[in-house]
């Protein structure tokens, strides 16, 4: 794996946990309204749970890969397709105030972070079309594991850095304001790595 094959990997990692939703409503809810330790352990328990979805998707698509490589090219393509659509919907998506999520009490905040990340059937559905693009047949399982922990971690520490801007000098109502530019960023980083993914789909059948 080189350098820049996982720094392509990173930056759909990185506008995927960057773009607005419920995860970033649960975060700034618990940080803001419990304390900045109860946000730090969402983002943690958001960030295992992310892996866990990560390693599946790795899993299911390196089955396919070894069984029948014509489907897992098709999987591919939706794959792109799938980031520019996500990419162009937030570029062009009308302002829309973050989901509130009303969770159980009895709940601890890890276990919320775990739980939403593990119920959110979209996640599966976004590392499927993720790791499509990047799973090698001929890759080690150091590779595939660098990809797992990379994808978990950088959820986990974008979320732990969301809790303590939030917790930080009245930062919350900062940070919320600026969501959408957040998202239209997020946007123009998945369409640019969806347009290399098609040249280099097409470059390297």
């Amino acid at each position: 794996m080189t350098f820049i094959f996982w720094l392509q990997f990173a930056s759909v990692c990185i506008a995927g946990a960057m773009s607005p939703g419920p995860s970033l409503a649960l975060i700034i809810r618990n940080s803001v309204k419990i304390n900045r330790f109860a946000g730090l352990m969402t983002s943690i328990g958001h960030g295992l749970g992310m892996g866990l979805y990560a390693v599946f998707a790795v899993t299911g698509l390196i089955i396919i890969l070894t069984t029948n490589e014509f489907i897992f090219q098709i999987i591919q393509i939706i794959g792109i397709l799938f980031l520019l659509f996500i990419g162009i919907q937030f570029l062009f998506q009308k302002d829309q105030e973050i989901e509130n999520i009303n969770d159980q009490k009895n709940f601890n905040s890890f276990l919320q972070g775990f739980s939403i990340a593990i119920f959110n059937p979209k996640i599966l559905i976004w590392f499927s079309a993720v790791f499509s693009q990047f799973v090698k047949i001929d890759a080690t399982l150091f590779s595939h594991s660098v990809l797992v922990i990379t994808a978990s971690f950088i959820d986990g520490i974008w979320y732990i850095i969301v809790s303590i801007i939030v917790t930080s000098y009245g930062m919350g109502d900062f940070f919320h304001r600026r969501k959408n530019i957040i998202q239209k960023i997020s946007g123009i980083v998945l369409v640019l790595i969806g347009i290399f993914l098609i040249m280099d789909f097409f470059q390297n059948p």
